[in-house]
């Protein structure tokens, strides 16, 4: 009440509080219509044509495929063949072939035509080549057999030492018969060789080597004399023995078995079980 009065002395109007001002609410702006998106037909139509072109493209390369594979487009009309023989024969050759060159010269693998030409008897390699355009070139490489292998049944040995199978009704009859450990053919022939040489002035040959496990050697001769040589100093014991055995003819007798294992001498055990000792 003083305060108003004091306002209106002074002339002066009561002062109101000012109003309080409201912010009016934002509206949500309004969603755009939905616009209504065409049919992409062409963007379709070129899916379409691709893929119907991508399908005959692939069974076109299809078609191409099976035409080009087959063997009437270019046929094997030349098959040269070198190395047969009687034992090797062309017809059974040709036999192996067959099924190899109806594949078409294209299509014919000549590392599989090899394989199957080293299975065959006799066969020691094959060189397979194709001839620009139509002809099939075969080299055929024989086996030679050096001797027989652990008493035959179609087993024999090369000069490499490497054993081959032929039919045993196919082995030859005036080969040298060697036994041994496995792989040990190469190693065989090598100390055959050596004992033949030494052999020489008297006229025989080694007909049979054999070689133990413990390392040991005996071999029968040409003249069906047994030597036991040991498994030490087994070439300097033989040439020992080739040197004085011409001073005992009488005891080189088929049957006759002479053990060289002795530094100084040999002994000889006859077909009669008799031994002797020589100096």
């Amino acid at each position: 009440m003083v305060s108003v009065m004091r306002d209106y002395r002074h002339g002066q109007h009561p002062q109101r509080p000012a109003a309080t001002l409201k912010t009016p609410p934002k509206r949500k702006a309004a969603a755009p219509p939905k616009v209504r998106q065409p049919i992409p037909w062409r963007l379709y139509g070129r899916v379409l044509v691709g893929g119907v072109g991508l399908s005959a493209l692939v069974w076109g390369c299809w078609l191409g495929w099976n035409w080009v594979r087959e063997p009437q487009l270019m046929p094997i009309s030349t098959l040269t063949t070198t190395g047969t023989s009687a034992r090797i024969p062309l017809p059974m050759v040709n036999a192996a072939l067959k099924p190899y060159v109806a594949q078409g010269f294209l299509w014919v693998n000549p590392k599989q035509v090899r394989h199957t030409l080293d299975t065959l008897p006799w066969v020691a390699d094959a060189e397979v080549r194709r001839v620009w355009p139509d002809r099939l070139q075969i080299d055929i490489k024989p086996e030679v057999p050096v001797a027989r292998w652990l008493g035959g049944a179609g087993q024999m040995v090369n000069a490499q030492g490497q054993v081959f199978s032929v039919p045993p009704s196919q082995v030859p009859g005036n080969l040298a018969n060697l036994e041994g450990p496995a792989d040990s053919g190469a190693r065989l022939i090598a100390q055959m060789a050596k004992f033949n040489q030494i052999l020489t002035p008297l006229g025989v040959k080694v007909l049979d080597l054999q070689e133990d496990q413990r390392g040991g050697w005996r071999c029968i001769l040409s003249n069906k004399v047994r030597l036991l040589l040991g498994s030490e100093n087994i070439l300097p014991a033989l040439t020992r023995w080739v040197a004085i055995v011409s001073q005992v003819k009488e005891y080189l007798v088929p049957g006759a078995t002479m053990d060289l294992r002795y530094t100084n001498g040999f002994a000889v055990a006859m077909p009669t079980a008799a031994t002797v000792s020589s100096q």
